[in-house]
């Protein structure tokens, strides 16, 4: 691990792995990015650049009086600092859940560094588009026994205002883990333990700023990007959805949206094989 130092003099940790082209990794969360581990053996094709987001593992904390130091915005200038750090002119991003959102407003600022565009799993904030097919998704895993636990922590999660304490977040979010993944067995047990150490709250609580989550002049800018675009979605994923690919997609001139059969929120954990395929094809 080694670190740079950001636009705003906040040090990060980050690290590289693997061989190949390179390919910048942008972490959801915000969190460190061990729990990204080798993205499935993506690593093997491609030299990933996995970095510790801003006030998450080995990296600096913005200070909290400075609510705009923690948002999104400034999370993507992150990335275009790293990749001039790497001496990178342009380069592939992947960005995973929330770090979907940070790569696509890195894209939106500067659409001539970024060769292509991976997003895993986004979510439907950026775009006020609402989860609508969770609840279908999350029907489908009636039979297992974890589901009448996940389902009442939705109903929690959805009951939860703004400032609820953090401590009940974290238990509602800890008894919807097993919603998350694709098969919920030894990797994925073991996923969930690593992310309970890994993740930040208070950096999560402050990913969005002072404003609400939708940003349409955000997003009428990516609808200009002509750079590829590759949307991942999980067929079990009951975090984001399937359905939200579709939307995501339609907003670049050249995108495609693939739904990884058998996979959760975190493919590359349930569904390895075929999450490097999809990517390396």
């Amino acid at each position: 691990m080694t670190t740079f130092t950001s636009h705003d003099g906040l040090r990060l940790r980050y690290r590289t792995i693997g061989s190949g082209p390179p390919l910048l990794v942008v972490p959801g969360g915000p969190r460190a990015s061990s729990y990204l581990g080798d993205l499935g053996g993506l690593a093997e094709h491609r030299t990933l650049v996995l970095y510790d987001a801003r006030g998450t593992g080995g990296s600096d904390a913005p200070d909290p009086a400075e609510r705009e130091a923690a948002a999104y915005p400034a999370l993507a200038q992150d990335v275009h600092t790293l990749r001039r750090h790497l001496g990178l002119e342009r380069v592939d991003v992947l960005g995973h859940s929330a770090g979907t959102v940070v790569a696509q407003a890195a894209a939106a600022a500067d659409p001539g560094a970024f060769t292509s565009l991976t997003l895993v799993t986004p979510g439907g904030d950026l775009f006020g588009v609402p989860p609508t097919d969770i609840g279908e998704v999350l029907a489908g895993r009636a039979e297992e026994p974890w589901f009448d636990q996940a389902k009442a922590a939705l109903t929690a999660l959805f009951s939860l205002g703004p400032d609820a304490p953090a401590e009940q977040v974290a238990a509602a979010l800890l008894d919807y883990a097993p919603a998350a993944y694709g098969h919920w067995e030894a990797p994925a047990k073991e996923h969930v333990a690593r992310q309970q150490a890994e993740f930040a709250l208070t950096a999560w609580q402050g990913f969005w700023g002072a404003g609400p989550p939708a940003n349409p002049v955000l997003v009428d800018r990516l609808r200009t990007l002509t750079l590829p675009v590759l949307v991942l979605t999980g067929s079990r994923d009951a975090l984001s959805g399937v359905a939200i690919g579709d939307h995501v997609a339609a907003v670049y001139p050249d995108a495609v949206h693939r739904t990884i059969p058998g996979a959760g929120h975190y493919p590359w954990v349930d569904e390895p094989a075929r999450f490097v395929e999809a990517i390396t094809s």
